[in-house]
């Protein structure tokens, strides 16, 4: 097959074993697992990437020792219970071309999750993270975890995988060992580069010892941690140099950041740039004498992660959230097709939910963990018969739930308000730091127009419009508002609806001058988005929320840009307030716990975010009896994810 990224798809020799790309997908924290057993959605995940054409696969965490367990979705591998798990993943990744390593993990002091367990750590610090105080582990124990790890890396090896990867980036335990930040120690297991790498050299050389020279042996470790007196790249550097002249290592991977505020780095959202942190491998390269180096990071289209090999910044390509999108990212750019790419637009929803505890889920990607993912959408059964439909609602449910119907033969028309589809996420799309969020649009678009969907748009559709279509079934995505803040007084001054706001003043570089409010019952990203953009429009921004903090929508790692962005430009922040009047310029807010009333004066705008009402203008009596299906925010004012899974699912039963 000729392909445009030549270099991407170029094979690649990892130790004694050739792989066909330098695609991989990096390990990719799912919850699939229940009672630290292997499910078929946790084998699917992996297997599936591998039948959408990625070389290399690497396993979620596994856990090496009973300490090590996080809860109950974490994979245990220091017992026989998952063996015939682990042989039939190893076997399906194998059979569909690729090679599976399992990734070996010990939390160290981020063991948070066990209310008995001592967490263990390399010397007395706190977790950075919960301030938990470990116990320090001693020499003893040290030995006898890195004997764990090599006892698992041998039941791995029995269960038919290709190798593993020693998880030691993001403040785990190696690299608590690696780190100066972490590692105090005055043993043979602190102190220089020697000391510091002692730990994870031994589990290496065991491993190597016991599982032989074909048996890969990854190492994921820092590329810069991002605090002082941490690893940057030059002590990275130094360790990789170290590291790589054992013979006993196969590839390096390199994270960034640690359960610090620079955890943000981990998983760079929308906020950096494409490939922020590219630089890092390619230093690496040049320490590691030969032995191949991945790069990790925000990539996500075909052309960055050709630039990655063809340039010299990485010898292999790690995608994550790349690869939750869609399973076929490598077999879809391989073949020249990445407008079919189901797009990722990392704003971090899908380490937000694995962060709660929950199962990995994917704005737009339903098919996420089940059998046959990596051909999903190709595989729509057509319907029995080809119908009307009538879709009323241009936003990202509408869109779905038409281009999935028109998939299976029938023929669809979109009935939108606005000149432009996309609905309320375009407006999302214009706020600063958010214009990747389009990205959605334009690949639900892209399908519509493969499919044939036509659209009416630039018009409120009523009932008249839509039986005009004699549809056979009706889908309702007319989406919902903002309500006035519920506890704002009757005779206050106008106050502004933040989709109003944003509809009118998005891209508008004029400062207004002067101080605003906005008073946020959301919680979510695009507020904060709005909050950025008020921010830049007036001289003085004040949040106001009836909640004891702000952000309690938005993923941790996200999270900690929100605040960085907030309190560099100077917003005040006022928690536990509601909104009360507003009125010749100034705003009374009351402490929700106290009662106590707090005046803000010279005001000139109040912007607010609040809980939404669903826009039901359209009632299904007026349909005459054709079957009305509601979907989105119509049906229930929730998030994107559902939404676009709605939509999905009607358009798929129709």
């Amino acid at each position: 097959m000729t392909t445009p990224y030549p270099s991407l798809f170029s094979p690649l020799q990892i130790g004694q074993r050739r792989v066909r790309n330098r695609v991989a997908l990096p390990a990719t924290l799912t919850n699939f697992g229940q009672g630290n057993r292997i499910t078929d959605k946790w084998g699917n995940f992996l297997i599936e990437r591998a039948k959408g054409g990625a070389g290399l696969i690497v396993s979620e965490i596994i856990a090496v020792d009973p300490d090590a367990i996080a809860h109950g979705a974490v994979v245990t591998g220091f017992d026989d219970s998952n063996d015939a798990g682990f042989k039939t993943v190893a076997q399906g990744v194998h059979d569909a071309g690729a090679l599976l390593v399992g990734q070996l993990w010990h939390p160290g002091r981020q063991q948070l999750w066990h209310p008995t367990k001592s967490p263990m750590g390399v010397s007395e610090q706190p977790d950075a993270l919960s301030w938990t105080v470990p116990h320090v582990m001693s020499g003893v124990e040290v030995a006898r975890v890195a004997a764990a790890y090599i006892a698992v890396a041998q039941r791995l090896h029995r269960c038919g995988f290709a190798g593993v990867e020693l998880h030691g980036a993001h403040g785990y335990l190696i690299g608590q060992f690696l780190s100066p930040w972490s590692n105090t120690r005055d043993d043979d297991y602190g102190g220089g580069v020697a000391g510091r790498t002692r730990f994870v050299r031994d589990i290496a050389e065991g491993i190597r010892q016991s599982c032989g020279k074909d048996f890969i042996i990854g190492l994921k470790m820092p590329g810069d941690e991002g605090v002082p007196g941490g690893i940057d790249v030059e002590e990275a550097a130094r360790l990789t140099g170290h590291l790589a002249q054992t013979g006993h290592f196969d590839y390096f991977a390199y994270g960034q950041g640690n359960f610090s505020l620079s955890l943000e780095n981990h998983v760079p959202d929308l906020h950096f740039r494409p490939g922020h942190f590219i630089d890092i491998p390619k230093r690496m390269r040049a320490a590691a004498n030969g032995i191949p180096v991945m790069a990790l990071g925000r990539i996500g289209d075909p052309e960055l992660a050709e630039k990655v090999v063809a340039e010299g910044y990485g010898d292999l390509v790690g995608m994550t959230r790349a690869h939750i999108a869609d399973a076929a990212w490598a077999r879809k750019a391989e073949a020249g097709q990445g407008v079919d790419i189901r797009p990722s637009v990392f704003d971090n929803w899908c380490w937000g939910e694995i962060h709660a505890g929950k199962p990995l889920a994917e704005h737009h990607n339903p098919y996420l963990g089940l059998a046959g993912e990596a051909g999903a959408e190709q595989d729509l059964a057509p319907a029995p018969a080809s119908k009307s439909i009538a879709v009323v609602g241009a936003g990202p449910a509408g869109l779905e739930a038409a281009w999935v119907a028109a998939t299976r033969g029938h023929r669809v028309t979109v009935f939108g308000a606005s000149d432009q589809p996309g609905g309320k996420l375009r407006l999302e799309a214009a706020l600063p730091g958010r214009a990747e969020m389009a990205k959605l649009i334009a690949y639900q678009m892209h399908l519509c127009a493969r499919h044939g969907v036509r659209f009416s748009l630039g018009r409120r559709a009523g009932a008249g419009d839509v039986l005009a279509l004699d549809p056979d079934a009706i889908v309702l995505a007319t989406g919902a508002a903002l309500r006035r803040p519920m506890n704002l007084v009757a005779g206050a001054d106008p106050v502004l609806d933040a989709v109003a706001y944003v509809r009118e003043n998005a891209g508008r570089d004029a400062k207004q001058g002067g101080r605003a409010v906005l008073f946020d019952q959301d919680h979510g990203p695009a507020t904060y988005g709005l909050a950025d953009l008020l921010a830049r429009q007036f001289d003085k921004l004040i949040l106001i929320t009836p909640r004891p903090g702000i952000g309690q929508n938005v993923n941790y790692c996200s999270a900690i840009g929100v605040h960085r962005r907030l309190h560099r430009a100077g917003v005040d922040i006022l928690p536990a307030h509601d909104l009360i009047d507003y009125r010749g310029g100034d705003v009374i807010c009351r402490n929700v716990f106290t009662g106590a009333d707090k005046n803000l004066a010279d005001i000139g705008a109040v912007v607010f975010v609040t809980p939404r009402q669903a826009n039901d203008a359209l009632e299904d009596d007026v349909f005459g009896g054709i079957p009305v299906h509601r979907i989105g925010d119509c049906l229930s004012p929730r998030n994107l994810m559902a939404a676009i899974h709605g939509g999905h699912i009607i358009g798929a039963s129709l």
